[in-house]
């Protein structure tokens, strides 16, 4: 058995992996791996930190986790599917008990719609932008059923989602603001549209000047590492790093500003960007595990609310949520959302967000993003949606009618005090 060191606060205790490799029964919708180990105290400190995380293992190496760990006699599989006061539990020996962040009827929900819709490739993040808590981690694919880690992989072109860093980096760096008349070239209506208007369309051309006129390519990727492309990102399981690859010229500001850039983007990732602009500039430490019972009963750990970066200014993101619904209530995503008010559970809601498409190559497909929270003026949701078509007759379904699902199955149970649910059959 190899040992592993579990964190508590500064405190990091010492178990040895048990080979509970967690698997997420399949109609719940996400797989993953998970080491959970008894307690006693060894060491304290950022080095023990960084010892505990090399310990996880990469999932990106092999295509199952658990091949892996039935080939190193590790053990056994377990199905997340018990449910205590309306969260997924899961019993260990010795009497530990593990409680998750996810909300089940969410969960459930929204894997379901995924099916119902047989989409090639989907993806679907929520989580609580003020305590980085993920509610839903669902990824689906009628296309190779057996894909795994969708949510975690960085393989997916950022797109249009990149103009939410250009825009952050002109509003924060040059007073730019959602009034401020942008050149719009190539337009044969008009040759000037405000920020806010080329942000709802999402407008390429203004884009490019935007990134031309007020930024530099050093300044745009300060933002983006800011906003923690390029880097490792705190969580329980290991996220792929969204990596940027440009040119230093005025081609290469200009594509990467517009969302032309090479840019890879997770869909965990695209959450925690959203959720930085709902908690005012903050991005929180996310995580799936909400507390870890002993025997006893005592909380041996616990998911408290951390910030581990701060991307831009309270201002800043309020003027980004603003633009932000305007995307919703006349620009790209207005299509989707225009019969929301027929939903009970949004009929007094607002939503913000931001769309994206581009076509990628891993998988091969047309890929679309919206990256979005609610309610407007008080964030207390983000969302993460993902869809790849990798075929040739066309949509049934883009990000945008994800998230607005995605919206209504979370505020219907809130609505109903339901984070909980009954599992049908």
């Amino acid at each position: 058995m190899k040992p592993y060191f579990f964190a508590k606060g500064n405190v990091f205790f010492r178990g040895v992996v048990l080979g509970l490799f967690l698997t997420l029964a399949p109609n719940v919708g996400f797989f993953f791996s998970l080491p959970l180990l008894s307690a006693s105290p060894v060491c304290m400190g950022t080095a023990c930190r960084a010892h505990a995380f090399k310990k996880l293992r990469d999932p990106f190496q092999k295509p199952s986790l658990l091949n892996d760990a039935e080939d190193a006699s590790l053990g056994l599989s377990l199905r997340l599917n018990r449910l205590e006061g309306g969260k997924f539990v899961v019993p260990f020996q010795n009497g530990l008990k593990t409680v998750y962040t996810l909300n089940p009827s969410l969960q459930f929900g929204m894997k379901d719609y995924f099916k119902k819709n047989k989409v090639p490739y989907g993806v679907f993040v929520a989580m609580d932008p003020h305590s980085g808590k993920i509610l839903a981690l669902v990824e689906h694919s009628s296309k190779e059923p057996r894909a795994k880690h969708l949510a975690l992989r960085a393989t997916y072109p950022a797109a249009s989602i990149f103009k939410l860093i250009t825009a952050s980096a002109a509003i924060e760096e040059r007073q730019v603001g959602p009034e401020t008349l942008i050149e719009n070239p190539h337009r044969f209506r008009s040759a000037r549209t405000t920020l806010a208007d080329a942000f709802a369309a999402s407008n390429n051309n203004a884009f490019a000047e935007v990134a031309l006129h007020y930024l530099n390519i050093k300044t745009l990727i300060g933002y983006a590492t800011r906003f923690q492309f390029n880097q490792k990102i705190p969580f329980e399981l290991p996220i792929q790093v969204s990596q940027i690859k440009t040119e230093d010229s005025r081609i290469g500001l200009a594509n990467l500003a517009a969302g032309f850039g090479d840019v890879g983007l997770s869909p965990l990732h695209a959450a925690l960007i959203g959720s930085a602009i709902a908690n005012n500039g903050a991005m929180m430490t996310p995580c799936l595990i909400e507390r870890v019972v002993a025997a006893s009963g005592k909380a041996i750990f616990e998911c408290k609310p951390k910030v581990f970066a701060t991307a831009i200014s309270a201002q800043t993101a309020a003027q980004l949520r603003v633009m932000m619904g305007l995307t919703v209530t006349k620009g790209t995503a207005h299509k989707a959302f225009k019969s929301a008010w027929k939903e009970p559970a949004l009929r007094a809601i607002a939503i913000g967000g931001k769309t994206g498409s581009l076509a990628g190559d891993n998988p091969p497909g047309k890929v679309t993003w919206f990256v979005g929270m609610a309610p407007l003026d008080d964030p207390e949701v983000v969302i993460s949606a993902l869809i790849i078509n990798s075929g040739s007759k066309g949509w049934k379904v883009k990000a945008s009618n994800v998230a607005k699902e995605g919206f209504r199955a979370y505020f219907d149970s809130k609505a109903k005090g339901a984070f909980a649910l009954a599992r049908k059959g």
